[in-house]
């Protein structure tokens, strides 16, 4: 049994990777990330993904051009933000993306027909839906993790628009939800180790410990302590 020293190892050393070598990843370790996401649990183990494993490269760059004219509304979006709160990726040309290159891309989809397993209430809210999709994902980067592998989570492929572009090039049919975009392939980098809040900060005993509740300033410090973290 993996001991906890052995998963908490695992999930530090878990970092996203923005660089990648061209060396494909074979069909035996993209299958067993994905035998290990989908034991990830769900609501009332309801299951609703599909992954889509997608090599080819002419549609890979399909996909790479169609996030990088979602990521120029983002850089104009990011215009309206106060100069020290912009995200770094603002001032990164977009063409440059740095999982363009990989040589796996996974699509993560959700059926909401799954939801049917639950029960009604929890049919009326996505969130479990959502939360159950998340799992499988993380699941997926901590199996990478494991067999030597780098992943990045690429949020901006469930942008309406994005989202509806990629559906019509994969041939998705009507009904089924994009969550987000796995990337996979051998580190071509060694990310540094990320900033994380400390755990007694974190911890409340019984009830709410009102002398933690950060002010909007602190929340907005660290939120630059990140910015900054990410430019250098």
């Amino acid at each position: 049994m993996l001991s906890y020293d052995e998963l908490f190892d695992l999930v530090t050393k878990r970092r996203s990777v923005r660089k990648f070598k061209p060396d494909m990843v074979s069909d035996e370790l993209i299958n067993k990330i994905l035998d290990v996401a989908r034991q990830a649990p769900s609501g009332a183990n309801h299951q609703p993904w599909e992954f889509i494993v997608i090599k080819d490269k002419a549609l890979k760059d399909q996909l790479v051009a169609i996030i990088q004219d979602g990521l120029r509304w983002n850089q104009q979006l990011e215009d309206t933000r106060e100069e020290e709160m912009q995200h770094p990726s603002k001032f990164h040309p977009v063409e440059a993306l740095g999982f363009k290159d990989a040589p796996v891309f996974i699509l993560v989809l959700g059926d909401p027909r799954a939801r049917q397993a639950q029960v009604l209430a929890a049919q009326l809210e996505r969130q479990s839906f959502i939360s159950s999709l998340s799992n499988a994902f993380i699941y997926m980067h901590l199996a990478a993790t494991a067999l030597g592998l780098g992943s990045q989570w690429v949020s901006a492929a469930h942008a309406s628009l994005v989202a509806a572009r990629i559906k019509k090039v994969l041939d998705i049919p009507e009904g089924y939800d994009i969550f987000d975009l796995f990337v996979l392939g051998y580190p071509d980098q060694t990310p540094k180790p990320r900033r994380v809040r400390e755990l007694p900060e974190l911890i409340h005993q019984n009830k709410f410990d009102r002398s933690k509740s950060r002010s909007d300033e602190e929340v907005k410090r660290f939120a630059r302590q990140l910015q900054v973290d990410r430019k250098t």
